[in-house]
């Protein structure tokens, strides 16, 4: 029987919670050795920032930063465009990244 390998240099615990318990250790056999797993405050999860209490805070404002940066570059480099054109690249350059899994951070 094989079973799953793992790399236990990029397997990371990261608990949910408001009060976050931190007192508990999780181990990973690998190689016949049994190795902690480091503990993280945030992970990036199909590109949605993480953290332990679910705020999500970090998250948008690097969302933000994310499509302010895309809207200034098509400023500096689309200077002369027409409003369809300009909406075009908004669309898929700007909103793009504020829309991107924005169900799982704000459901209603």
């Amino acid at each position: 029987m094989v079973s799953l390998k793992l790399n236990a240099s990029k397997c990371m615990v990261m608990s949910f919670s408001r009060n976050v318990e931190k007192s508990c250790t999780y181990n990973i056999l690998e190689n016949s050795q049994i190795k902690p797993l480091a503990r993280t405050d945030q992970i990036t999860d199909l590109g949605i920032l993480l953290d332990e209490r679910l705020s999500f805070r970090d998250h948008i404002n690097d969302k933000i930063n994310k499509a302010f940066s895309m809207l200034g570059i098509i400023k500096r480099n689309f200077k002369h465009l027409t409003i369809e054109a300009f909406t075009m690249l908004y669309k898929n350059m700007v909103r793009s990244h504020l829309d991107y899994c924005s169900s799982v951070w704000s459901p209603h």
